[in-house]
């Protein structure tokens, strides 16, 4: 799995994205469909992580979820 930091700064340490995370995922279709997923923690709440995948459904379909994540 590759994921996207998304941060305040552009400076890292290391351990830098080090921590607990929490998040959000939510896909929709109405014939053709998306979704989408990003966890938010590290340091003071300050990194985001977001997976990066290429998703696809057809049909009909709401899905919503809750996800967490430690990083050492």
């Amino acid at each position: 799995m590759v994921w996207g930091v998304i941060a305040r700064t552009g400076r890292y340490t290391p351990r830098a994205l080090a921590g607990k995370y929490v998040g959000a995922s939510g896909d929709i279709a109405l014939g053709l469909g998306v979704g989408a997923n990003v966890l938010v923690g590290g340091f003071h709440n300050s990194i985001a992580l977001q997976p990066l995948s290429v998703e696809g459904s057809v049909g009909i379909n709401l899905a919503l979820g809750v996800a967490g994540l430690r990083l050492r």
